[in-house]
């Protein structure tokens, strides 16, 4: 465990990382400025990250909370549970700041785009466990292509938030899952 002293310095140099990023991007960041920002002196930053991208790294993945997943028996309110959730978690706030400059990142740097996909994977896998419940219940047909769910479900979603910089509120939540699950319901085969 780590000592309380190390770990103020440690919560101090990412929120100052945090910051940084947020207004300046992920290619911008150094540890003097970090070290400048927090106060913690860059030795104690070594200690704590061996260099600039594991500190980065460390600093995404410090916003990012845990998004429960949602079995209310109804795949629209697990999704439109899931999504509330996700909008508070991961594109508001600081998580909100980070996902563009992470997105800028991923486009030339190898380091952030694996760390990019991770999260995407992580943020995938619930929705697939909901849409998965929803097929053994015969609420969505069973031959549904992965991508095809997430692009459908999380697509107008992210685009709104993270193209747009538009909020998803509640009610356009609730339309965009409406209507992506009445475009997978659609794709059911017809029996004779």
């Amino acid at each position: 465990m780590a000592r309380p002293r190390s770990e103020a310095a440690r919560r101090k140099a990412l929120d100052a990382a945090i910051d940084l990023i947020a207004e300046r991007g992920v290619s911008n960041l150094s540890i003097e400025e970090v070290a400048t920002r927090s106060g913690v002196a860059k030795t104690t930053i070594y200690r704590h990250w061996p260099g600039r991208t594991s500190l980065i790294v460390d600093t995404i993945r410090s916003t990012f909370e845990h998004v429960a997943t949602p079995d209310t028996g109804s795949v629209h309110d697990d999704l439109v549970a899931f999504f509330g959730g996700l909008i508070r978690a991961d594109l508001s706030g600081r998580t909100g700041k980070l996902m563009p400059c992470l997105l800028d990142a991923a486009g030339r740097d190898p380091e952030m785009e694996q760390l990019l996909d991770r999260i995407a994977v992580e943020r995938q896998e619930p929705i697939l466990r909901i849409v998965e419940r929803a097929v053994a219940r015969g609420e969505l047909p069973s031959e549904l292509d992965r991508d095809v769910v997430i692009g459908t479900i999380v697509g107008p979603i992210v685009f709104r938030k993270m193209v747009w910089r538009q909020p998803a509120d509640a009610g356009y939540i609730e339309a965009c899952i409406s209507v992506a699950l009445a475009g997978l319901r659609a794709t059911a085969p017809v029996t004779a």
